[in-house]
């Protein structure tokens, strides 16, 4: 009860980053990771975030792109994906219905790897980013890490390592035992709250959603296309 008169309790802070997470009980995770991205009406950026996926110092196993245009006369706009070579695998589906649900949906589907990168089509990364959250993951010994993402002039908020409530399906990298058994529900299709929910199933699975904040993804905020 006193503490809550005494204003320097709520202002101490505990730091435990210096703290090893050693657990006998778990293998180290494997180090391969599919990328999926939905798309709509973004070439550009998302031949920019391919690149940028191209630089990696781990590179990804698959990257899987769902280009979407619901004009069922319309071609791919992205013919780069299967012309060009590329140190990866690719996976093109090129649908007429819109949605990031669906399109998230589909892309899970082609997920083999022990991780799965979930990412918008307007970002940019980091060479080394793949690979410090893997090693992220292994040292903290968790299944689901969400980035840090940032927009140009934008100053970071959280400074520090957390469990985190809520869910970015733009910016998360999670075990893919546990991405796969769920889905993005439809319900959320074209409004907001679809990764706040596919967050809730995750935990509801056992599956614990920790933010980082030295892991950053540039957000550019594209001004044309996505699905709102």
């Amino acid at each position: 009860i006193k503490s809550f008169f005494n204003r320097k309790s709520f202002l101490k802070e505990i730091d435990l980053s210096s703290i090893t997470l050693k657990s006998p009980d778990f293998p180290t995770k494997q180090n391969n990771v599919d990328v999926i991205i939905p798309t709509l009406r973004r070439r550009d950026y998302l031949l920019q975030v391919v690149d940028d996926l191209k630089n990696q110092t781990l590179l990804p196993k698959k990257v899987i792109v769902v280009e979407q245009n619901p004009d069922y006369q319309s071609n791919t706009e992205l013919p780069e994906l299967t012309s060009n070579s590329w140190p990866f695998e690719i996976v093109h589906h090129f649908i007429h219905k819109t949605g990031a649900c669906t399109a998230r949906n589909i892309a899970l589907e082609e997920v083999s790897a022990e991780w799965v990168f979930f990412a918008d089509d307007d970002i940019r990364l980091e060479s080394d980013l793949l690979k410090s959250s893997l090693l992220e993951l292994n040292r903290l010994d968790v299944d689901c890490l969400n980035l840090s993402t940032y927009q140009i002039g934008e100053k970071k908020f959280f400074k520090k390592i957390k469990q985190w409530g809520s869910f970015g399906s733009g910016l998360s990298i999670v075990n893919s035992h546990f991405a796969k058994e769920i889905e993005f529900l439809n319900v959320f299709e074209y409004g907001f709250g679809e990764d706040q929910d596919y967050g809730m199933q995750l935990r509801y699975g056992g599956c614990d959603i920790i933010y980082h904040p030295d892991l950053e993804i540039l957000h550019l905020k594209a001004t044309r296309g996505g699905f709102r």
